[in-house]
Order: structure tokens, then sequence, then C-alpha cells
């Protein structure tokens, strides 16, 4: 083993800090001795100090500083801290292990060999994937356990361009391979184009029988402000109307009549019989009064995306809720021997997770999404919340995620989220989420064996997602048949 460093000033089971005369990067392993084994440790902190420019207080004396600290080389200290991920004997059977006593002061530290990492980050068993390798080791694979995102949920959290929704087309991929079901809420129409094996695209629909009026209300796009066309719906929308053969004709019929009856209403009744056609004329194809359950479209063993492009924030929320109920309740039929459409786990991944789970207040879908937090395990049901603002979300639900996946997070409130809702993610190391680059994150929780710093795989089927080439579209365009217009073309215009 090569030896990279010696541990120095107060050490504890848990964190160590070493002297290296060679630069040590953060997310690299190490190892070192103790009277309860070899304890493999991740570093967090890699620094360097000059103890003479540190005192400096203006230009000149920061140049004569300079020129004193290269004629002496005890001036300029690099040091790590590291923080004890377990026993290595423990680690090596999946086991987390802490050690009970920390390494003695002057202890060598070495660097962790590769074919120790690549027998406790690469597994070949058939609930593992891979997804990317070490940042610090291109040579190490690492998987992740497949079961533990099924049954455990999983947070995504990064800034926007730092690869989150290629880590979730990776997932949806390697979930694929092992003939699973998975269902995106696709907020923004990222994955239309995405080309991964049984991939099926879905436009909503929804049975307006089975929402209540408040929530036909907002499918038709009537105001919360506009009170009084929400109180004609309201009467208008009767149990008899839910069980017509003609639902909208019973609809329009009712809010016509309450208009005739009541003269101070009539204004009001014609103007919901005007968002209704006007409704239907739009959105129409959102509606099935036939369909007898929303998971009519989704499909055992795809990968179901849902567009949810073209709806409004509460509109979206509420096809979520409906959505979401209606799976959760089938999985708890199957649990329980009765008839069921998904016979066997359904991950539910939901991108721009804070527009349908907010920390400040309450949305359409909320309850539902916490229940699936709370039980979901129980039955079979998990979710993937992916986010680029973690402190916009619901911080008692993310806490109950089981892996993490971070990066780019530049926001102090963020970074603070992180570690209040994972003790995997130390002050030290979330320190380090600014600097990751695209693609570079930090895998925790239980889907991977050690928290690590990971560099994901790219997913070449994914074609949204990706920063558009302007200046190439631009080009393409002027050049499809149009004649090059002059200066002096343009100068007379």
């Amino acid at each position: 083993m090569v030896e990279v460093g010696i541990v120095v000033g107060e050490a504890t089971p848990e964190r160590i800090r070493f002297f290296t005369k060679d630069a040590v990067r953060v997310g690299e392993f190490v190892v070192a001795d103790t009277e309860d084994g070899q304890v493999l440790y991740l570093v967090e902190a890699s620094r360097l100090e000059s103890k003479l420019l540190s005192r400096a207080g203006d230009y000149i004396t920061a140049t004569e500083a300079k020129e004193a600290s290269k004629a002496n080389p005890r001036d300029t200290v690099r040091y790590c801290v590291a923080r004890a991920i377990g026993l290595v004997r423990g680690v090596l059977e999946g086991r987390r292990v802490y050690p009970t006593l920390p390494p003695e002061p002057g202890s060598p530290v070495f660097l962790a060999e590769d074919d120790l990492l690549r027998r406790i980050f690469h597994n070949d068993s058939r609930e593992w994937a891979v997804v990317g390798r070490l940042l610090r080791r291109e040579g190490v694979a690492v998987s992740v356990n497949l079961n533990k995102v099924a049954s455990r949920h999983l947070a995504i959290l990064a800034a926007t361009g730092k690869g989150k929704s290629n880590l979730l087309a990776l997932i949806a991929k390697r979930i694929a391979e092992k003939n699973g079901t998975m269902v995106v809420l696709d907020y923004h129409a990222e994955y239309g184009n995405l080309r991964v094996k049984k991939a099926k695209f879905i436009n909503p629909r929804i049975n307006p029988r089975r929402l209540d009026s408040e929530e036909l209300a907002e499918m038709l796009e009537i105001r919360p402000d506009a009170t009084k066309q929400r109180e004609v719906l309201r009467r208008a929308y009767t149990k008899q109307v839910a069980r017509s053969p003609n639902f909208w004709e019973a609809l329009k019929e009712n809010v016509q009549n309450i208009g005739e009856v009541d003269h101070q209403t009539r204004s009001t009744a014609e103007r919901v019989l005007e968002i209704i056609d006007r409704g239907l004329a739009t959105k129409g194809n959102i509606f099935d009064t036939e369909a007898e359950s929303p998971l009519a479209l989704i499909e055992p063993n795809r990968i179901n995306v849902l567009d949810l492009s073209e709806f409004t924030e509460t509109q979206a929320q509420i096809i979520v809720a409906h959505y979401l109920a209606e799976i959760l309740n089938d999985r708890k039929n199957a649990t329980l021997g009765r008839s069921a459409r998904f016979r066997s786990p359904v991950v539910v991944a939901v991108e721009e997770a804070h527009t349908f789970l907010p920390q400040e207040k309450r949305s359409k879908c909320s309850d539902v999404l916490a229940r699936i937090a709370r039980e979901g395990r129980k039955f079979g049901v998990s979710l993937i919340l992916v986010s680029q603002r973690p402190c916009k979300l619901d911080a008692d639900v993310v806490s109950q995620m089981g892996s993490f996946a971070i990066s780019g997070l530049t926001h102090p409130r963020d970074q603070s989220f992180v570690m209040e809702v994972t003790d995997e993610v130390s002050t030290e190391l979330g320190a380090s989420l600014p600097s990751l680059n695209t693609g570079e994150m930090i895998l925790a929780g239980q889907w991977v064996t050690v928290p690590a710093l990971v560099k994901v795989d790219l997913v070449e089927e994914k074609l949204l997602g990706k920063d558009l080439d302007a200046i190439g579209m631009w080009a393409e365009e002027a050049g499809m048949g149009r004649k090059a217009v002059s200066t002096e073309e343009l100068i007379k215009l």
C-alpha cells in the first residue's frame, strides 16, 4: 500500500486529521490501522496552508512572505480530514461497523487499493446495477442496489445542469433491464425522447366522475377567486350527474337550469357553460368518462412516462394525486392476494418534486405522497423525488428517503437541508457540493455499500434535458432555402 499521510492532532473513532506530502483529493478513500482493525476512511476535506502567508496583512508583506515560504518547505502544510466509513472486514461483508478507538497519533495513512475498492463497490448480484465510476478511481465501477430503490425510496437533489435527469434516466434504464415497473411523472417533458427498453409514453387521462367539484373546477381552469362560478359548478355537479351516461350533457343541463331558476346567477351560469365548452375544446382529450381507473394506461414491467407538461401546477397535482392513490391501493390489493394490475413493486419518480411536495403549504397531492413515503415499503410502492431546490421540499417526507444522490447545491439553505435530512453528508463534505461538475454526485444511503463521490455514466438514450445548441439551430434554420440578407438590405429595412 502507498503511504500518503500521518495522523496528527486529536483523533476520534469517527474522524481523523492527517498531514500529507502530496495532494489527496476530496472523495478519495484511505485506510489506517486501529486496535479494532483496519478502518476505511472517506476524505471529506483537503486543505493547503502557508503559515507565513496566512499572517500577511498587505500586498508587500504577502510578496515577502511568498519568497520566504518558497525558501522554507516546512511553511506550507497539506492536511486532510477523513471520516470513518467502517472497519474494512465489516464493509467487505456489507456491514457498517465503526471502530471504538481511533488510530494512534503518528499512525501512517495509506491509499485504499483499487482491488479493495472494487470488492466494496462492484457487485454482480442480480439486485445490483452499475451506475458509474468512483470519481477519484476511474477503474472502479460503482453498483447500486435496485431493491433498496424499490423499497426504501430515493432522493436525487442536484442543481440544474448537474445531471439529475441523466441519473433518473439511467435508473429507468437499469430498472427496464430488470423487467421492473416504473412511473415517471414528467412535469417539464424532459423524457419524451427517452429511448430505453420498454419505455411507454402516456398522455394522462382522468375520469371527471372521480373528481370532486373543486378538482373539476381546477381541471376546467375556473379561477380560484371566481367563487360564484365555483359555487354554480358545485350545485350543478350532483350524484345524478356523476352517474349519468352522458356526463357533460347532464352537467351543462344542471348549470343551465340553475341560471334559469335563479336569475341572479344567470350570467354566472352562462359563464360556467362557456368555460365548460372551452375546456372540452382545448383539453377535452384528458377527460375519459368511461375510464374505470387511471391505471388502465399504465403497464406492468414497463417504464411509463406520464407527460404533465401541458397542465397547470394545480391540475398536475390533481392528476398525480389520483394516479398515485390508485397505484397504492392496487398494490395493497396485490399484497392481500386480491385482484390487482401490478403483481410486483412499482417505482414512482416525481420530477420537480418541490412542485408536488412543497415545504410551506400542502398541495393537492401532498397527502398521498406522504402516505407512500410512510407506508409504501409495506406494499411495494417506492418514491424517487427529484429536485434542484431541496429546501422547498417537505423535510418530513424527504427524511424518510433511504438513499440519496446529491450534487452542485450552492444555496446555503439547500446545503443545510441536505445535512438535516441525512447524516451521511457532513459539513466538510457538504462544502464540496458546489465544486462538483456535471455528472459528479455524492451517492449515500442504503442503495450503496458505503457513501462515495461518483462519476455517473451518461445515458445517451436520453436526448432531452441537455443544453440547446442555439448557434447550430439558428444556422440550420437560416440555411433552409433562405437567401442571405446583406448589411445594405438590412439598412434599407
